[in-house]
């Protein structure tokens, strides 16, 4: 998969997570609106990194993304394909969208956990 996460670690500032992911765009920013969130649908993370510092494998799943305020989405339409950096600090509570850039229509998103190398969560057996 596309995904990886890296960190570049601060002390005070926390930590902060980079993630490559793909997924495709349900909804876009209302203009004039205030809005600054864009939402996707967005291939399993494995990587993920929660608060508490552990990685916890997420599934797909369409979130919003708040966009940095240079990024631009021009050219962006709902049901694109697309590429982007995400970028999370729990430390200071950011979560933020920071690159984004289209991807060709043909190309394979795969929206299934065991494709990412990941188990889905069992219940447990009483």
């Amino acid at each position: 998969s596309g995904q990886s996460a890296e960190s570049s670690h601060g002390t005070r500032q926390g930590t902060t997570y980079t993630y490559q992911l793909r997924g495709i765009v349900r909804v876009l920013p209302v203009a004039n609106n205030g809005d600054d969130t864009i939402q996707i649908k967005t291939e399993p993370i494995p990587n993920w990194v929660d608060f508490n510092g552990k990685m916890k494998p997420m599934m797909a799943m369409t979130m919003p993304y708040q966009l940095v305020r240079n990024v631009s989405i021009r050219g962006i339409a709902v049901g694109d394909k697309v590429a982007f950096t995400y970028k999370v600090n729990w430390t200071q509570d950011q979560m933020i969208l920071t690159q984004i850039s289209k991807l060709p229509p043909r190309t394979m998103l795969n929206f299934s956990i065991s494709a990412h190398g990941m188990r889905p969560a069992t219940m447990p057996v009483r």
